[in-house]
């Protein structure tokens, strides 16, 4: 899937809501954006509960 999207003088992007959907993904929830051969990847993750809720990690999905 490709879409196209506008970055903001201040960095912000939109995310198209198909690719929202797809990755089932909703306003508020946390991404991870990585890097590889030049080529941006962005991942949804998941909160992952360690010892108490105040200890909490991401993975990605």
């Amino acid at each position: 899937m490709i879409k196209l999207s506008h970055l903001t003088p201040d960095g912000k992007i939109t995310i198209p809501r198909s690719i929202m959907k797809f990755l089932n993904i909703k306003g508020g929830n946390d991404i991870i954006f990585e890097i590889q051969g030049g080529m941006l990847i962005m991942k949804k993750t998941e909160k992952i509960d360690q010892v108490t809720a105040e200890n909490l990690i991401y993975k990605a999905v």
